[in-house]
């Protein structure tokens, strides 16, 4: 069942890219690789700058149609979910990745492409 509108996926995407860039920064123990670190930011950024184009009521400029924008979200998604398993993060770095990258994809699983407002 989607129970997500495109409008309130929007609030969750800029609310995840703050989480993406600050979390690493303030929860990850000392010592956690820079490159963990660095990538959460990026995506973050990221994020933030594909919201700002895509094709929903939360945007600057509707440039990027919603579906792509779900498209782009999956794979991040799954990327955040591989990328302990291929850069070798342990602990909680590698659990921060894989919590993350699951709610990511759980988000564009429970979001109606079709429905912009919610009532």
């Amino acid at each position: 069942m989607k129970i997500i509108s495109t409008k309130f996926h929007g609030f969750i995407d800029y609310a995840t890219a703050v989480v993406l860039i600050l979390a690493p920064f303030i929860i990850f123990p000392a010592g956690a690789p820079l490159t963990a670190k660095a990538l959460s930011a990026v995506a973050g950024i990221a994020l933030i700058l594909y919201s700002l184009v895509t094709d929903y009521s939360v945007s600057v400029r509707n440039a990027i149609p919603f579906k792509v924008h779900l498209g782009i979200d999956f794979i991040a998604g799954a990327a955040f979910v591989a990328t302990p398993f291929v850069l070798g993060f342990t602990g909680l770095t590698q659990h921060y990745f894989i919590v993350i990258g699951a709610a990511i994809i759980a988000v564009v699983l429970l979001t109606d492409s079709n429905i912009e407002e919610e009532q």
